[in-house]
């Protein structure tokens, strides 16, 4: 269980996918710690006497204080389970409105270490982070009971949904779409799939031919749970739907290896994916990978930020997070290849919450919702899952 304590050959089927005008391109990841920068050094001092950047006429007065207190911290760290290639365009955008906030760190750990890291290091009074984010759905229900969060409103809630504080002071970053991610080389054009319903019609047409041959999320992984529980229970007839796949599936902890081992043919498909990794992963594979969202019903998965009350940076932390939240730092998330929710952000990268809705219906566009999830809950849904697998 994840951790929460310590004739004519058929026509090929239309791929569901944004209409971008920019391929996002992959950056390697060094290490574990995305970064824009190093620390203010040499020619750098004249951009901690940077003027401060205008305000939206909406931010109340005092907020100059928040922007002139970050000149004395400098710098930022967030746990998170997000890739260099997602943060880069909203460091880049953030350093260039708050030019003495250019080192800008971020680790990219698995889902579960975003919280054990930061709970162990907070129990010892050590910890540097300042904000965690993470899109492991039941993880921030735990954290939420545990009084940790930082009690900050930001000016931007009012231009926000309704539903963009996920929890109290935790927020959405992000909306990212749970995808189908296949090889195209390795099938035929008429089973490029459309989503898990047409994809269950595919496999069990050829069940030799595809046993074994679809990765999944383990549900004991907290993003396996948010993604399968969330199809399963929000999509109409998705535990059906779901039950016809599983025993073609085999089960991995890791996206990466989702990812790569359809890439290499070892699997045909990896299904419930973040759009987040597996959008660029596919735009940028030269043509041998295709996704699609689930034309019966798409989930998406809320990408979480929270800033932590002991944040050694707190000026700074509030200002990243207003800024993710703006219509601007939306449109640098967008860049990214996440999802941005705001109505009002204008970018040509990603299709947006707004453009899945049009493009599926509103109906078959599903939140999913971050609870706490017990212990019993989770066991039920892993037992019901492995009768399914066979």
């Amino acid at each position: 269980m994840f951790p929460t304590r310590s004739g004519p050959a058929a026509a090929p089927a239309p791929e569901i996918r944004p209409s971008r005008r920019r391929i996002l391109h992959t950056a390697a990841a060094a290490g574990a710690l995305a970064t824009t920068g190093s620390t203010l050094s040499g020619c750098a001092a004249n951009e901690a006497e940077a003027a401060a950047p205008q305000a939206p006429s909406y931010y109340p007065a005092a907020y100059d204080k928040i922007v002139e207190a970050s000149r004395r911290e400098q710098k930022l760290l967030i746990y998170s389970n997000t890739s260099q290639t997602n943060w880069q365009p909203a460091f880049d955008a953030f350093a260039r409105r708050y030019p003495w906030l250019s080192d800008i760190r971020a680790t990219n750990l698995g889902g579960s270490a975003v919280y054990e890291r930061y709970y162990s290091e907070a129990a010892a009074g050590t910890s540097p982070a300042d904000l965690l984010v993470n899109n492991g759905g039941p993880l921030w229900g735990d954290y939420a009971t545990r009084g940790i969060a930082a009690n900050y409103r930001s000016p931007e809630r009012e231009h926000l949904p309704d539903w963009a504080e996920l929890l109290p002071a935790v927020w959405a970053m992000s909306t990212d779409p749970v995808v189908v991610l296949y090889n195209r080389k390795t099938l035929a054009a008429s089973q490029y799939p459309e989503g898990l319903r047409s994809l269950a019609t595919v496999v069990e047409a050829k069940p030799s031919r595809f046993r074994g041959k679809i990765g999944v999320y383990d549900p004991t992984n907290a993003y396996g749970y948010s993604s399968n529980q969330g199809y399963t229970s929000q999509v109409p007839d998705g535990w059906n739907t779901f039950r016809r796949i599983l025993p073609f599936t085999q089960a991995d902890h890791s996206t990466g290896s989702l990812v790569e081992k359809v890439v290499s043919g070892e699997y045909d498909f990896s299904i419930n994916l973040s759009g987040g990794v597996a959008i660029p992963a596919a735009e940028n594979s030269g043509g041998l990978l295709g996704w699609s969202y689930c034309t019966e019903g798409t989930l998406l998965i809320p990408r979480g930020v929270s800033i932590v009350k002991t944040a050694p940076h707190p000026n700074a932390a509030r200002l990243f997070l207003d800024f993710v939240l703006s219509a601007e730092g939306q449109a640098a998330v967008a860049a990214g290849g996440l999802v941005p929710y705001r109505p009002d952000v204008r970018q040509d990268d990603m299709d947006s919450l707004q453009d899945i809705e049009r493009r599926l219906g509103a109906d078959r566009v599903h939140r999913y919702r971050y609870v706490q999830v017990s212990e019993h809950t989770q066991e039920e849904y892993v037992a019901r899952w492995e009768k399914a697998k066979g």
